[in-house]
This record gives C-alpha cells, structure tokens and sequence, in this order.
C-alpha cells in the first residue's frame, strides 16, 4: 500500500501529470489544495471521473491486459505461446509453477488500488462541487460507483479477500498500514452495494447523448451485477438481473458474429461496457495493445496467448465453423476477413500452437501506420449480451427453471447456424451451457474465471481439467497429434500438470503488500 501513499496523495487527481515522489514528499499540503482546483467546476470532476475509466485496462501493456492474458495462458483454451524468448516470470505463473512476487501480480494489484483510490476521491469531491446540475452529479457518482466495484470485482477473483478502501483520507493516515484482509463475502456485499447504489444516477443507453458513448449506463450496471450474483451462485438473484437486461431493449445480438470485433464498430449493438481505443501518434497509449502482444510472431506480434488445439476440437466437435473462423488464426491458412492474406504465417517454430487469437487481429489493410502496441484503435470488450444471456441460462438451469435455460441457450445458437438442444435435460443441459459459454466467449479472458468457479459435483471444474490427470493434460500427453503442439515442446507439452486445488484457484497477494502491511494482510494458503 506504500506505493499508494507515495503517488496518490499528490498525483492522481490528474490524468496525465508527471509526478516526482521525493520532492512532492515535502509539501503535504500541496496536493490537497491541487484537489480543491480541480474539482472546482463540472467539467473538472468528469475529466477526473475519465482517470478513473483510464485504469480499468490500465495505461500500459504490463499494468492490468498482460495479466489478463497470463490468465488465459493458464486455462485450457491457450498456451503461453511464445517459444522464442524464455521468459519464466510468464510462462512460469501459465504453467502454475507459481513465484508469488511476480511483477505481473504486483501491477495488477496496485493498478487496481490505484483506481479503487481515484474512484474514492471523485465520491468524496463530487457531492461538493456547487457549480454542478444534480443529474449530472448523480450520473458521475454512478459511474464512479460501478468503476470501484468492477476494480473489487476483479481483486476478488484473482486473489480472494482483499482490503476495502472507501475514503481518501484512509490513505493520507498512517493506519492504512494496519488494514487487513476482508472476507470474501465483505467484499461481496461492497461490491454489490455499490453497483445497487450506481443503478439510479446512471441513464440507459438509449438516454446517452452522442457525445456520451462509451460511458456507464444502466445496463452495464445491471449486468456486472448480474455477474457478481452468478459468481456467488446467487441463482435466482442472477437470473432476474441477466433477464432485466436482456428484456430492456436496449442491447440486441449483433447479426455477425464476426462484427463484435470489427475494427471501428464501437459501442455496438451487442456492446455494454468496452474500453475503446484511437490510433494518434501525438500521444503514447491511447490504443490497444492485444494485437500486438497476442499477435503472431510472423506478423509482427509478441507470440504469447496462442490458442489451443483442445479449444479448436471443442469448436469442431460442435460443427461450430462460423465462430471459429472469428476465433482461431491456424498457420498455412487464410485470414477470415483479410482478402490479402491467404496464407498466415503463425510461426511454430517460435509459437507453440501456430495459432492466434482473431478476434485481436487488425486486417492488414485496416492497420495504422506505423503498426505498433500502443496506438492500435481496437475496442476491447467487457461485457456483451451474449455473456450476460448466458448468464441467464446458466443462472436458470440451477435455479431450476430449465426451459428458460433452454430458451437463453439458444438465442446465442441461432446467431451461428446451430441445431436445437431442447432434448437435453439436467447435467447434459449444465454441460451444453458451459461449452457454449468457452465458444462463444473464447480468447475473451472469461475462461480462468470460469472453470475455476463452476463445480461439479462441489469440486472444481479447473481440477479436473488441469493437474496431473486433469482432461486437457491427458489430451496433450496421450492423445493429440496436431503437428505444431507436438512438434515444438519447448514449451512443455504437459503443461497445467502442476496445477494444485489447494494451491491455485487463487493467485498470490503480492508479497510486497504483505511486507508493507507489518503483516496485517495474510497470503493465500500454498504461497
């Protein structure tokens, strides 16, 4: 939490401002009359708002995104891919030979505190600006409100119980130092009271003006609570959230699958809440960086996060073409959507799978120039409606209400051409919804997520998948022949065998924070 103190106090009311912490140390006071000025005005208090947006995908590749990949890496739907460069900080946490002070963990940790503080300042600001109209100031505290919760959210389910900060001045005083970990449940409800509290002040979609695309509306609100409720298996609660959602009218599958990821289709029919991206040369960061650091090496990418030929069979198994066109990018083939490439180089020589991830993939001739990480103007997505639909299914089939599970499942099966499951009942129908959220929501970043919550038989999915006799282990070790996973093991071809129940379902609390704390917040167990 230091580094919090350091920064934070004087720097992060602004969004692009360089700080030196030594010298800002000295002038306490500085930073709080800094505050003062800057919400002094409307316009103000939404440009300090926009700082807190800025990190929920963090103002760097390695802040928040190559976590989230790391993730990936360590599910049953990618490899870590790149063979070319050892990197065992990376390939290490994929292959869950775990070092618990990875600079990836400690990035994402304190990127999200970083935000949680900021969200904190703008709520303990806001309320006092005069020269504001109360919508507006309603609508700003929602949005911060949702913000806060999503960086909770996301804490939560990396690392468990983590400490909850609601003021500012609590990270002005000494006794931040003394903050421990709260319950998984605690955090639960904060996070839940804030989406509750955020609902109100935010308008609808459809009440946004032009200018306003992009920002928090109601339906993003309503489906990261419907999430929160499916992660605690609050069924009946999730169920009714995702169905409010979907019956607003406000959101509508996109016709083509193939549009959700289209290069310029922005703020979509089918989109809830994305980061959207630019390509300006006049600044640093204000594009993507997927297609680059998930890019193929042959195509001037970093090679890391290549998919599976596990995840290709689940696609072939389901006679499921038209989503794995816009998934998988398969060496020797063409491109789906780029007339000029006929042939793709997925270099497995230097890439584990020869595959790459589609949906992070910039036509060649809808690319900038100069194509580099930072300046890629591909949105990425948090929440669409397809997730929260699946949502609902899922959420239904356990609350017992398998005909609307039935129903949900199949909206999303229409859209690509796929027959009818109304024949399944119990487990068969659990396990249909399940493989039609990794298909549809694939290379998205859900899948760690999931199979680490969803249980059978109260176990975890993530158990009998990975680890020693884990089904995607066995399938690399004694049954797959495809000719780049097997041909090029300089990345273990039994990887996730070291996967522990006991041990991975969380990652480690940066050890750092713990040091800081005087000890106050404990590891997770295994670490």
């Amino acid at each position: 939490m230091k580094k919090l103190i350091l920064f934070l106090t004087f720097c992060m009311a602004f969004l692009s401002v360089g700080c030196d912490a030594d010298k800002l140390l000295d002038q306490p006071l500085q930073g709080r009359q800094q505050l003062d000025d800057f919400f002094s005005s409307e316009e103000n208090a939404e440009s300090f708002v926009n700082s807190v947006y800025q990190l929920v995908n963090g103002t760097n590749w390695n802040q928040v995104n190559f976590q989230r990949q790391i993730n990936e890496m360590a599910s049953d739907d990618n490899w870590a891919g790149n063979t070319r460069q050892p990197r065992p900080d990376i390939t290490g946490i994929a292959q869950y030979n775990v070092f618990p002070g990875s600079t990836y963990f400690n990035l994402f940790w304190e990127n999200h505190y970083i935000g949680i503080t900021r969200a904190n300042i703008a709520l303990d600001r806001i309320p006092g600006i005069e020269e504001i109209d109360d919508a507006k100031r309603a609508q700003l505290i929602g949005e911060v409100k949702f913000l806060r919760a999503f960086f909770y959210f996301d804490l939560l389910r990396n690392f468990g119980g983590v400490p909850i900060v609601t003021t500012y001045n609590e990270i002005l005083e000494p006794s931040i130092n003394d903050k421990v970990r709260s319950s998984v449940e605690e955090v639960y409800r904060f996070i839940e009271s804030d989406l509750n509290d955020a609902m109100a002040g935010v308008p609808l979609r459809s009440q946004q003006s032009s200018g306003e695309s992009g920002r928090i509306t109601r339906g993003a609100v309503q489906s990261l609570l419907a999430k929160v409720f499916l992660f605690q298996e609050k069924w009946g609660e999730a169920q009714a959230m995702a169905k409010t959602v979907m019956d607003s009218g406000e959101y509508s599958l996109e016709s083509d699958f193939a549009n959700i990821y289209k290069v310029g289709n922005l703020n979509s029919v089918e989109t809830i809440f994305e980061i959207q991206y630019i390509n300006n040369q006049t600044f640093n960061n204000v594009g993507g960086q997927f297609s680059v650091t998930n890019g193929s090496r042959g195509d001037r990418g970093w090679g890391w996060t290549s998919p599976s030929s596990d995840l290709e069979n689940a696609f072939l198994s389901e006679g499921d073409n038209i989503r794995l066109r816009s998934t998988i990018i398969k060496h020797g083939e063409p491109v789906f959507g780029d007339p000029a490439v006929t042939s793709f180089d997925g270099k497995p020589s230097e890439n584990k799978s020869g595959r790459t991830n589609r949906k992070y993939y910039i036509p060649t001739g809808e690319r900038p120039d100069p194509y580099q990480r930072g300046q890629l103007p591909l949105h990425y997505i948090h929440l669409r409606l397809a997730d929260v639909i699946l949502i609902h299914a899922e959420a239904a089939y356990f609350n017992g209400d398998e005909t609307s599970a039935k129903t949900s499942l199949q909206l999303v099966r229409d859209r690509v051409q796929l027959p009818e499951k109304n024949n399944l009942t119990g487990e068969n129908l659990r396990d249909a919804i399940w493989k039609e959220r990794r298909l549809e929501l694939a290379l998205e970043q859900h899948r760690l997520y999931d199979i680490r919550r969803q249980k059978i038989n109260g176990v975890p999915r993530i158990a009998l998948i990975l680890g020693p006799q884990g089904s995607f282990v066995k399938y690399n070790t004694e049954v797959s022949i495809d000719p780049f996973e097997t041909t090029n093991l300089l990345e273990p071809q039994n990887s996730g065998t070291l996967f522990d129940p006991n041990i991975h379902l969380l990652w480690p609390i940066p050890p750092e924070e713990i040091q800081l704390s005087r000890g106050n917040i404990v590891q997770n167990p295994g670490y």
